[in-house]
């Protein structure tokens, strides 16, 4: 009787934690941090490129966003003392053509906005990641974003900061990496590429094509790099087994 008491709460306790679990969503930028042949980064030299944005697919079941890791980078020739950091984050992907009545993102979920203070010298890119790598953000929300679907868009905007936080600037160069040429280790990219504000958008969308870095042939696989935290609901068949666990224990009880 006390082992099937113990099956009974493993069953349960199993239940619990398989409701929702907080996960990594979507990572392409692990595979050039662990030097894997073929990943790469870039910076594109187009301008205006302050704001830029991406479709990316989390993984499926994805519910909430808890956090990002991000990459802002500086070949703006310009060193800087405090970044100004703003994240949009679409419900909504325009996979069809791209216009002004019809851009790139629709159904705004939340725009973050915070500050960070250091060095940004011109010539690097910055990692905000947390400890260790992949597993906790480098930014993380005060409260989960649930999202209507694992499809979303995002946008960054990086103003730099020459007197310690006092006024910030759109300036160009000063902008997101792109990572290139492996897939994403978690996740995918809705696309092929990027969008920058081309029409000098200021909204976080964009009325313009998709963007692409130069090349013959152009380099697989672009997207903005980034780190997308938040929260896996498993599929109703997972569920449905951890039912069968639990009603199975139940049953080998009353037969005892």
């Amino acid at each position: 009787m006390k082992c099937i008491k113990h099956l009974i709460i493993a069953a349960i306790c199993v239940a619990s934690l398989s409701t929702s679990r907080a996960d990594l969503l979507f990572d392409n930028m692990s595979n050039y941090e662990n030097s894997v042949p073929g990943a790469g980064i870039a910076v594109t030299g187009s301008t205006p490129n302050t704001f830029m944005g991406a479709g990316y697919n989390l993984l499926a079941g994805a519910s909430t966003i808890t956090g990002f890791d991000i990459y802002p980078a500086n070949l703006s020739g310009n060193n800087y003392n405090a970044l100004r950091i703003s994240i949009y984050v679409w419900g909504n992907v325009n996979t069809g053509t791209v216009s002004a009545s019809t851009p790139a993102f629709a159904n705004l979920l939340a725009n973050y906005t915070l500050t960070s203070t250091g060095t940004f010298s011109t010539g690097f890119f910055f990692p905000f990641e947390g400890t260790p790598i992949a597993v906790n953000p480098g930014i993380t929300l005060g409260t989960p974003l649930s999202i209507p679907s694992s499809q979303i868009g995002l946008t960054f905007n990086y103003q730099g900061s020459t007197d310690g936080g006092v006024t910030y600037n759109n300036v160009n160069s000063l902008t997101s990496l792109i990572s290139d040429g492996t897939p994403a280790s978690v996740g995918s990219l809705v696309f092929n590429g990027y969008y920058r504000n081309a029409n000098n958008e200021v909204d976080g969308n964009f009325t313009s094509t998709l963007r692409s870095l130069g090349g013959t042939p152009p380099p697989s696989n672009q997207g903005l790099g980034v780190r997308i935290y938040g929260t896996v609901v498993p599929e109703p068949s997972s569920m449905a087994l951890i039912g069968f666990g639990l009603t199975s224990a139940l049953i080998f009880r009353r037969r005892k």
